[in-house]
């Protein structure tokens, strides 16, 4: 029952001004509500970072080496300068952005990449990889005391197709974040 004077038109507007005052505080929070969300993402970046580092550190790697493959990680699986947000990271567990080669612990492959279990599978493989590469150059002296040699020797084993000096920038990039305070 409609009391007098009212009308369905008048009940129309006062509706319609209320949706615009519930969008207009919507677009106020929505710039806090999305950094919120980034930052978020940011945090669990930083912890799968450090969850790398020390699953290298137990693989008897150097703090150095473990530092620069923890920042090619990260390199290989930013988004946007956010390390491990990338598709092939997210769904398949890959923190190296490796192909699929027949791994050892890899379940097989998943989006053209090796899929894994877990992250600790894959820094396991890319440990394998790694020692493969190296103990195959044994009787030459390899040292890597800088990033740059590091990158260098993953050029030299074609680990990435990129140029040399891009990938070095990348991966510089995340060990000056992750490591340089």
């Amino acid at each position: 029952m409609s009391r007098p004077g009212s009308n369905m038109r008048g009940g129309s507007l006062r509706g319609l001004l209320t949706l615009l005052m519930l969008s207009g505080l919507i677009f106020l929070i929505y710039p806090f509500l999305k950094k919120k969300i980034i930052i978020s993402s940011s945090k669990m970046s930083i912890d799968t970072s450090k969850a790398v580092y020390i699953l290298l550190k137990a693989r008897g790697y150097t703090e150095t080496l473990s530092r620069y493959m923890t920042a090619q990680a990260s390199h290989e699986t930013a988004v946007n300068g956010i390390p491990f947000e990338s598709f092939i990271f997210k769904n398949n567990n890959n923190c190296f952005g490796m192909k699929y080669a027949k791994q050892i612990n890899a379940l097989g492959e998943k989006n053209g990449y090796a899929n894994y279990l877990s992250i600790d599978q894959s820094v396991q493989d890319f440990g394998n990889w790694y020692n493969r590469r190296r103990n195959s150059l044994i009787s030459l002296p390899l040292v890597i005391t800088t990033l740059e040699s590091y990158v260098n020797f993953m050029k030299n084993n074609k680990y990435f197709e990129a140029p040399e000096s891009e990938y070095l920038k990348g991966v510089q990039y995340f060990y000056n974040k992750l490591f340089i305070q």
